[in-house]
């Protein structure tokens, strides 16, 4: 069941942040930001905040619990969000930190980066849900 839920859950925004991604990793491949090593290495450090902070969100449960199934079941989706940023930050920072060393990995992290802000705002604000 737990399988079908994040499937569920996921299914469209992992397509939209997988073809996001390589869209902009299109529109950034000419930039010089792509093989700057330093500003890789500032990606990689804001990347590794971001995992850090979104995995122990992540790991968060509401203390509270909900009289009313949609509650729970809005507290999971609220989870899974939390997840999948952690996820995609997580991704963005290894791609970051390889970069800072393989100048070819440039366009991808910057990518990246964007799509991981937007998995984050994605996660905080959520989609607007009937209370």
């Amino acid at each position: 069941m737990r399988i079908t839920f994040y499937a569920r859950v996921l299914r469209v925004p992992l397509l939209v942040m997988v073809l996001a991604t390589a869209a902009v990793h299109e529109g950034t491949r000419r930039l010089s930001i792509s093989s700057d090593t330093e500003v890789m290495g500032l990606l990689s450090q804001f990347d590794g905040t971001a995992t850090t902070v979104f995995v122990a969100l992540a790991t968060l449960r509401a203390s509270v619990r909900s009289e009313t199934p949609e509650g729970n079941a809005r507290m999971w989706r609220r989870s899974v969000r939390f997840q999948f940023a952690a996820a995609f930050a997580l991704v963005a920072f290894v791609v970051a930190t390889a970069a800072a060393h393989y100048t070819n990995l440039g366009s991808w992290a910057v990518a990246l980066n964007i799509t991981t802000t937007v998995s984050v705002l994605w996660a905080l604000v959520g989609p607007i849900e009937p209370a």
